[in-house]
């Protein structure tokens, strides 16, 4: 990664903060720096745990420089979470924003560097250089295993598909997000293009939460951006706003969207209001991102066409997809160097056009991009003994909904009271802020539950997630 940079103009912007723009040249300097300091001081597998910023890149870049293995610890965690990660790694050392007693500055940077002692073997696959955990379908996030040219592959695809030169980058997902890590550094980089980097509260953000928005849209229409990537809440953010006069940026070329469920009526409104959106699909063990559409080849239903390093089939109507798959799952040795991919979505091709038609497991897929198993809070509200049903849904949503069947005698100010305890257990994204009471039980009659008293999802779905986005929008 490093020779390519060091290959284009030198004088040329890599990339721009709050305060300061830095040419390739003083880039290359600091990830030299980095590197050399890694290597001195022994690391051997780092945790990154940081919020976006010049040195979150730097790091990551010399990481990725040196093949040295690095975690990035997404900040949406929970602290248990956070936790479980940095030790089913053992990583060796853990860069963060704040000193402790033990840490030292990391060099080059305005990061500290603290030993962690969890040195040794760790159940890896061989030529694993970044483990990338998924949102934590359950609550505990699963490590996927991926080489240095995983990544690479896709950066270079997206830079072929997309077609733009020098593009001007501004980054508003997460660095610790897969999709932004590769769609939003190594493809704007690899191609001599700038990486703008705004602070979380400049660009409106809390960790992962949007909590100002004229602050996002301030900070977009100021950037004379080129692309963009989003998630599915954010563009909504940006469609209201421009039906409320709002004028996104002229520079903007490409804004990819992806990471959920993608309604194709917002993909047209958002047309309609001016912005060049194009929708994709990925996942963490294909390196993120597989399809996309282009503007010249666009679909408000399809998520595209494959990308050219990769090929897919249907199998018993789930996708599966050979080329650059992951190397397995951090410590599942059953799992590591398998050639395809067996995505567990539901779909099929019309033409060269990949259309998703569902998930075959019940996972649930936030607005946001995050993944949540519904059994995992489901299982949480069953222990409150408050309950003879509870059903979790919030496809699509930015907030999941409980379905409650209160036993006898219950009262709403229990109710709230055990999900206020239930929520300091849970990470934002899976936390419970609202809940609807169902009149009556879930009944096989009703077409809602199985034979065997399983919840049959989809119809619960189709009867109820109406009322659930009325109470989350």
């Amino acid at each position: 990664m490093l020779n390519v940079l060091k290959n284009h103009n030198q004088s040329n912007i890599a990339v721009i903060t709050d305060e300061h723009s830095f040419d390739y040249f003083t880039l290359n300097e600091k990830i030299e720096m980095v590197c050399d300091f890694l290597q001195m001081e022994g690391v051997e597998r780092i945790a990154l745990c940081a919020a976006n910023s010049l040195d979150w890149l730097v790091v990551d870049l010399a990481a990725m420089s040196s093949n040295l293995l690095i975690v990035p610890v997404p900040d949406f965690f929970s602290e248990e979470q956070k936790q479980h990660v940095i030790y089913s790694c053992k990583v060796s050392h853990v860069i963060c924003e704040k000193p402790t007693a033990n840490s030292k500055p990391l060099v080059g940077t305005g990061l500290f560097i603290n030993e962690v002692g969890y040195h040794g073997d760790v159940a890896l696959p061989e030529g694993t250089q970044k483990v990338t955990f998924t949102s934590g379908s359950t609550g505990t996030p699963k490590g996927v295993c991926l080489s240095r040219d995983n990544q690479l592959t896709v950066a270079k695809s997206l830079i072929d598909v997309i077609g733009l030169s020098k593009p001007k980058h501004l980054s508003l997902l997460p660095f610790s997000t897969l999709l932004e890590n590769i769609a939003g550094i190594y493809s704007p980089l690899l191609c001599g293009g700038t990486v703008k980097i705004i602070s979380d509260s400049k660009r409106g953000f809390s960790g992962s939460r949007l909590v100002d928005m004229q602050a996002l849209l301030t900070t977009i229409a100021q950037s004379d951006a080129h692309t963009l990537n989003l998630v599915p809440e954010l563009l909504k953010v940006l469609v209201v706003a421009c039906k409320q006069g709002w004028q996104p940026p002229q520079s903007l070329k490409f804004v990819a969207v992806g990471g959920g469920k993608v309604d194709k009526a917002l993909i047209a409104a958002a047309r309609e209001c001016g912005l060049p959106v194009c929708q994709g699909y990925g996942l963490s063990e294909a390196s993120s991102v597989v399809a996309l559409n282009t503007l010249e080849d666009n679909s408000d239903s399809s998520v595209g066409k494959l990308l050219p390093h990769v090929t897919g089939t249907i199998e018993n109507g789930e996708l599966v997809l050979k080329g650059n798959a992951f190397l397995g799952y951090l410590g599942e040795p059953n799992s590591w160097y398998q050639d395809t991919v067996h995505t567990g979505d539901l779909a099929e091709f019309k033409g060269d056009k990949l259309y998703l038609n569902g998930r075959a497991k019940n996972l649930i897929i936030n607005s946001l991009g995050r993944n949540i198993s519904p059994e995992w809070p489901e299982s949480l509200l069953d222990a409150t003994g408050l309950f003879s049903q509870a059903v979790v849904i919030g496809d699509g949503l930015s907030q999941l909904v409980a379905l409650l069947m209160p036993l006898k005698g219950v009262a709403n100010e229990q109710i709230a009271a055990s999900l206020a305890h239930i929520n300091q257990a849970l990470p934002d994204y899976a936390k419970l802020n609202h809940f609807i009471l169902l009149d009556a039980p879930l009944s096989y009659e009703q077409g809602m539950l199985t034979e065997n008293g399983r919840f049959k999802r989809p119809a619960i779905n189709q009867t109820f997630l109406r009322q659930a986005s009325l109470l989350v929008a």
